[in-house]
């Protein structure tokens, strides 16, 4: 087949997609909250919160099982019988996207007003819907690709829709906000009644901005199915179109045995994506809740915010926004990054528990481990170190939101550790077929921070800082039972202390190497170049630090042969 790409091919191809599509997502989230502010931004998450569980259980599975059937077919011979499965997965997953989209649209109302005490968020919550049906189409064409060995498909359209949604939804946002202020100056009414200032304008169009910001990402979607699509219409063929003449399954058949394979994994992303919802749910509800029992507090500590949103009303959105949109933005662009060598790994660490070779097992499991550490712990402490600073430099222009999310980010940063770890384990709990456990375990932290939420949040001197508080808490409980069920199930002791003592400690010097290097810097120059130098300082301390504690062994980080299959 000639179109199929080699393993280091397919990795420097999704490399680099997931590269690009990262720098833009965070060129359009910075300016988007600059755009949208706290409240703005409460009403976009509140639309993704409730559109990540509709799309786990539509759509989340849909890559892997296409991936896994197109495989097996092309490699048993069966090309056309790989082209009929896409055809009918095409129509079983329109159909349930369909479904998804309408269902997504009916709960808007209802969810808005009384789940997430946020009316004005329903206009981005039915802006989102149509993404459900895309998205099961253009996952069913990403999973045929990657079935053939050919990644380019999906990293051509994962740009095209990352630099689609940017281009659009600032565009959208940025013209809405613009014409409520035009219409303010010039007299006119706005959507329908007059307003008395240009705060009360913006406040006006915050909802339909926010909603144009999510339809972006629906158009986006339109436009990476619609290449997908035009791709294996007008495209060279991926596949030759004879078969081995084997008896077919009936179209009804395949469609059931797709829907059952993604069964699984769709409870599976449900289940991790608990975190955002518990937010939703939690977070405005729990502050309101905190504003009424001490109203005297909240004046004196928010007093200019809630003077600025039009009243402690306002608080709950206010500060979900912040925090989701500029918080757990700013995070969130680390773990990508982290994962990436254990995705090249996992292979090996399939291929070595298969062959019962425990040695090799064990040596790649500590690789991904010592990894993921050596690149998530410096990162995610060297964030909480200079939070304040980053913030103040991306988001100039909102310094109540960054009021809000500074305390809150670096305690997310710092349990981002945790959730390096636990992610660690669940790649290899997937590999070695006990796929149950990592949802065992994030049901039992999304338990934990349903309660910590609920109690942390409610503590007016807490507030928004419990959240992060009990997210941290609830990676550490998942990380901690990962480790002890992946040593009891494998029956091996991993060295876990001796894993993390080098770079827990290398990586808390750097944090606060870069913390005074900044106070120190910021005297002499630009804040710029003051956030930059303390940054890379940090970081040379960091690598200096791992190699007089020999928490490093260079020579294996060079040898490439770490990521090559296992030893014959």
């Amino acid at each position: 087949m000639s179109e199929r790409k080699s393993f280091a091919q397919n990795t420097v191809i999704l490399f680099i997609s997931v590269l690009i599509s990262k720098i833009v997502s965070a060129i359009y989230k910075i300016p988007l909250t600059n755009i949208l502010g706290g409240v703005g931004m409460g009403y976009y998450s509140a639309a993704y919160s409730i559109f990540n569980p509709i799309f786990a259980v539509t759509a989340a599975g849909i890559p892997t099982v296409m991936v896994k059937v197109t495989a097996r077919l092309v490699g048993a011979g069966k090309f056309s019988d790989a082209r009929r499965t896409l055809h009918i997965a095409l129509c079983t997953f329109g159909v349930i996207g369909t479904i998804g989209t309408f269902a997504l649209i009916g709960l808007a109302l209802p969810f808005s007003n009384y789940a997430v005490q946020s009316p004005q968020s329903m206009y981005a919550m039915i802006a989102v819907a149509p993404s459900v049906l895309l998205c099961c189409i253009g996952s069913v064409y990403r999973g045929y690709y990657e079935g053939l060995g050919n990644m380019s498909p999906t990293a051509v359209s994962v740009i095209i829709e990352s630099v689609s949604r940017a281009v659009i939804g600032l565009t959208a946002a940025y013209l809405i906000v613009e014409h409520a202020v035009s219409c303010y100056n010039n007299g006119q009414a706005l959507f329908g009644s007059f307003v008395c200032s240009t705060e009360q304008a913006i406040a006006a169009a915050l909802p339909f901005a926010a909603a144009a910001a999510t339809l972006a990402a629906s158009l986006s979607e339109l436009c990476g199915a619609a290449f997908l699509a035009l791709r294996y219409r007008y495209g060279k063929r991926s596949a030759p179109v004879y078969d081995t003449g084997v008896k077919r399954k009936s179209g009804r058949e395949i469609a059931y045995s797709l829907i059952k394979d993604c069964i699984p994994i769709s409870v599976g992303s449900m289940v991790i994506n608990l975190s955002s919802f518990i937010d939703l749910i939690t977070i405005t509800r729990c502050i309101n809740y905190s504003v009424d029992i001490a109203p005297e507090y909240f004046q004196s500590t928010f007093g200019s915010i809630i003077s600025y949103q039009g009243g402690a009303v306002s608080l709950g959105n206010f500060m979900y926004g912040s925090y989701t949109g500029i918080a757990i933005t700013m995070v969130m662009l680390i773990p990508a990054f982290t994962g990436m060598l254990s995705k090249s790994a996992l292979p090996d660490i399939a291929s070595a528990w298969c062959m019962g070779d425990h040695h090799g097992f064990k040596r790649k499991v500590t690789l991904v481990i010592r990894s993921n550490l050596l690149i998530g712990i410096p990162l995610y402490l060297g964030m909480a170190a200079v939070s304040r600073p980053a913030l103040e430099l991306l988001y100039s222009s909102r310094p109540e939101e960054i009021a809000v999310s500074v305390l809150p980010m670096a305690v997310l940063s710092v349990g981002s550790v945790f959730m390096t770890l636990a992610s660690s384990f669940f790649a290899v709990f997937q590999v070695i077929g006990r796929s149950d456990l990592p949802i065992r375990l994030m049901l039992f932290a999304s338990a934990i921070k349903l309660v910590l939420n609920v109690f942390l949040i409610s503590i007016p001197e807490i507030n928004i800082t419990g959240a992060a508080l009990s997210t941290a808490i609830s990676y550490a409980a998942a990380a901690f039972g990962g480790y002890l069920a992946l040593e009891n199930y494998c029956k091996m002791d991993f060295g876990f202390l001796r894993l993390t003592a080098a770079p827990l400690i290398s990586g808390l010097i750097c944090a606060i190497t870069a913390f005074f290097g900044y106070n120190f810097y910021i005297i002499h120059f630009s804040q710029v170049i003051s956030l930059l130098l303390s940054v890379a300082t940090g970081g040379i301390i960091y690598i200096f630090l791992l190699i007089m504690q020999r928490g490093v062994e260079v020579k294996n980080l060079l040898n490439r042969q770490i990521f090559k299959k296992s030893e014959k």
